[in-house]
């Protein structure tokens, strides 16, 4: 009879590997978003598919999780919402921000065609 304590060590340890990893790459870019009681979720439309743009408090840009420079910024997020026609884009912005910086943001992504913008928080 073989042995399967090593087989179900590895699978184990895999298993808490992923379990520690999938909060990660769903979570993204860390930024310390604004808090909201009367938030809705949108657990449901965050997927490999969706599109974020995340703004830190450094003022440093991310599309997804690639970093953009603010130059460059309307020509990537096109770029990356090629395909993605009609869906909303959602804006993940530190909530240390000034409100202009949201709003510029904002204005980007209706300049390329983005039918609305959803605001990224956490509730309490």
């Amino acid at each position: 009879m073989p042995d399967i304590t090593p087989i179900v060590n590895v699978a184990l340890v895999l298993l808490i590997v992923f379990m520690v990893v999938m909060p990660l790459i769903q979570e993204g870019i860390l930024v310390e978003t604004p808090e909201a009681r009367n938030a809705q979720e949108i657990v449901e439309q965050l997927g490999a598919e969706s599109l974020i743009l995340s703004i830190r408090e450094d003022g440093s840009l991310y599309i997804n999780l690639h970093q953009v420079a603010r130059a460059d910024l309307k020509r990537e997020l096109a770029r990356a919402y090629h395909g993605k026609e009609g869906e909303p884009i959602i804006v993940k912005g530190s909530k240390n921000l000034p409100y202009r910086e949201i709003l510029d943001l904002m204005e980007i992504c209706q300049e390329i065609g983005a039918p609305g913008v959803d605001l990224m928080v956490k509730k309490p």
